[in-house]
């Protein structure tokens, strides 16, 4: 049962708000609580108790860590401890999915590291100590943010928690999050993973400069909306129990830099890299050198965010290389750009990038990025010494499979820039009360589309 099924959406989900809103106030924590256990472990018994046995942890370090405070040298051995916990279970977590060829446990990087930035806090002196097991786990483990979160810190979280303030207005607004988010992920990103494993199935000999640009650029709108979809999601769940999850994807397909981008994909995870990463290295206090090599552990340390994987190193160290630039001479250079000129900059900076993400090996990374400019190896492929030719601009197939899939690739497009949603805003400024007759027709019309998909 994901958050994208028709059990989800039709029964658990109505049921949870259902018995929510039906007990007293005083046991809406635990009812959240039991309903986050009870989801996780429909989907997985054993990342249940995983993650049930990292977060006690920490829950039973938290109180030792309070009471001895900062500065102690017992505190900083629980702390350094339950780091590396942490830490540790990821890096083993998602190098055995890779071995195995299986997919990471849901919800590993939400739970371990919100748990983890919530020792730091207390340690430091800014958070208070959680006395409620089912808050902690509540906090740590709410199940409407485990794929991709937010990451919250415990302070924003238990603030909404005390000053709990459900709204019809908060409720409406949290399907409507839900909705798109649903959309973004069953009709945008299922029906281009489908084009891109058609895409990856066309032999390497075969293939064009025009299929693999489709190739990368697929793979990003398929990553962008799977992980905003999901954030989408969390934010609409949260609103239907009347939290407020903030934003983690606003627009990164039309930044105005590499840093922009960086600021706008995943922002939450930025958020915490750069606090208890970024923060703790001095950021950018202590002179050139030193501000390239801590941009470049924070940009690798944020493609291995996605997993243990060389190539999404490689994918954070090539933006990296970037972000360094522009920190250090961007007011020269590229802030004297028009706006066109950078976006289009950025843009052709993260498709070149995303060959490392999106691609499967070294090897194959290598491959892409040579078919991309015009010639292709296949040295590393097969160990062919010195076969290296130029790669057609197109074939039938790929002109065939741009041509089918046309509709679906506008409609990406549109969806990762704030055209509509910001000449929307306009018409409902001028004309409220029929924009929303519009929008109520649309988003019916859009819940009848993901079930479709859904029950297809």
């Amino acid at each position: 049962m994901h958050i994208y099924s028709l059990s989800f959406l039709l029964v658990f989900l109505p049921l949870t708000a259902a018995v929510y809103y039906a007990v007293a106030p005083r046991y809406r924590v635990f009812t959240l609580f039991i309903a986050s256990l009870y989801f996780y472990g429909s989907i997985s018994p054993v990342g249940l108790a995983i993650m049930a046995a990292s977060v006690g942890t920490d829950y039973l370090l938290a109180r030792p860590l309070f009471l001895w405070g900062k500065g102690d040298r017992r505190a900083r051995g629980l702390l350094l401890f339950g780091a590396g916990k942490s830490i540790l279970l990821f890096v083993v977590l998602s190098s055995l999915s890779q071995l195995r060829g299986t997919a990471m446990p849901i919800g590993v990087v939400v739970y371990a590291f919100t748990s983890l930035g919530y020792l730091v806090d207390l340690y430091n002196g800014e958070a208070d100590l959680v006395v409620s097991p089912y808050e902690y786990g509540l906090f740590c483990c709410f199940f409407g943010k485990l794929y991709v979160g937010p990451i919250l810190s415990y302070n924003d979280f238990s603030r909404q928690l005390r000053d709990f303030r459900p709204s019809l207005t908060r409720i409406g607004t949290g399907v409507v999050f839900l909705l798109h988010g649903l959309a973004k992920k069953v009709i945008l990103a299922d029906s281009l993973s489908v084009l891109t494993g058609q895409l990856r199935d066309i032999p390497y000999q075969d293939k064009t400069v025009l299929s693999v640009w489709m190739l990368i650029i697929c793979s990003i709108f398929q990553i962008y909306y799977t992980l905003s979809g999901f954030s989408d999601m969390a934010r609409g769940i949260g609103g239907i129990f009347g939290l407020e999850l903030p934003e983690n994807f606003h627009y990164p397909l039309q930044a105005e830099s590499v840093t922009d981008f960086f600021s706008r994909f995943n922002i939450s995870a930025n958020r915490f890299v750069r606090k208890y990463v970024y923060g703790a290295l001095g950021a950018e206090d202590n002179g050139p050198v030193a501000t390239t090599l801590n941009i470049m552990l924070i940009t690798m340390l944020m493609g291995l965010w996605y997993g243990i994987r060389l190539n999404y190193l490689i994918w954070g160290a090539s933006l990296g290389v970037f972000i360094v630039v522009e920190t250090i001479w961007g007011e020269q250079v590229i802030d004297r750009l028009p706006v066109l000129a950078r976006r289009v900059y950025t843009l052709t900076v993260i498709i070149v990038s995303f060959a490392w993400y999106s691609s499967l090996s070294l090897s194959q990374g290598i491959f892409y990025l040579q078919t991309m400019f015009g010639a292709r190896s296949f040295e590393l492929l097969r160990g062919l010494g010195g076969n290296t030719s130029y790669a057609m601009l197109w074939s039938d197939g790929s002109v065939y499979l741009l041509l089918s899939n046309w509709l679906l690739l506008v409609v990406c497009v549109l969806a990762s820039t704030s055209l509509v949603h910001r000449n929307a805003q306009r018409l409902q400024h001028r004309f409220p009360w029929l924009m929303e007759g519009v929008s109520l027709v649309c988003n019916v019309l859009l819940f009848g589309a993901v079930l479709a998909f859904l029950a297809g």
